[in-house]
């Protein structure tokens, strides 16, 4: 068994065991999508969906393991209650056990948008938490913004 298809696997089981139910349907064919992403996420080192394909075990080729992915990232009907919020809080649980740094960042998202974001820091990377997207340019937000996203 190839050390992607290994990895796979064991990311898929991780992510299943957050769930209270047994994913079933749609869910569970879009966690899977979702497991392979992480997985071609680590092996490739990169964000970038065709070197995350090119980590992707099974017979298909890279361009359709890509655009199964792109489908994923991009579909409007993905919820954070059903497919982001379950990880978070066993994520922030494990990294409270040591110090927990937070940070905030205002980052530019493209066409006139910027997003704040809430990351935790671990091993010197931002593993985000929350965030929501602004129309505007990249620069400062008022005071009153950061207060009422953190609220």
């Amino acid at each position: 068994m190839s050390d992607s298809l290994k990895r796979y696997r064991a990311i898929k089981d991780g992510l299943k065991q957050l769930y209270p139910d047994e994913p079933k349907g749609n869910v569970a064919r879009h966690l899977s999508v979702l497991a392979a992403l992480i997985s071609g996420i680590v092996g490739s080192h990169s964000t970038q969906l065709p070197k995350i394909a090119a980590e992707l075990p099974g017979p298909t080729k890279a361009e359709s393991r890509a655009k199964a992915c792109s489908r994923w990232v991009n579909a409007e009907e993905r919820d954070a209650e059903t497919y982001y919020l379950p990880f978070v809080q066993p994520l922030l649980a494990h990294l409270a056990q040591s110090q927990l740094a937070l940070v905030m960042d205002v980052t530019d998202v493209g066409r006139a948008c910027v997003t704040l974001m809430l990351s935790a820091v671990y091993q010197g990377r931002a593993l985000p938490i929350a965030w929501v997207v602004y129309r505007g340019r990249k620069g400062h937000l008022p005071t009153s913004t950061h207060v009422s996203f953190l609220e």
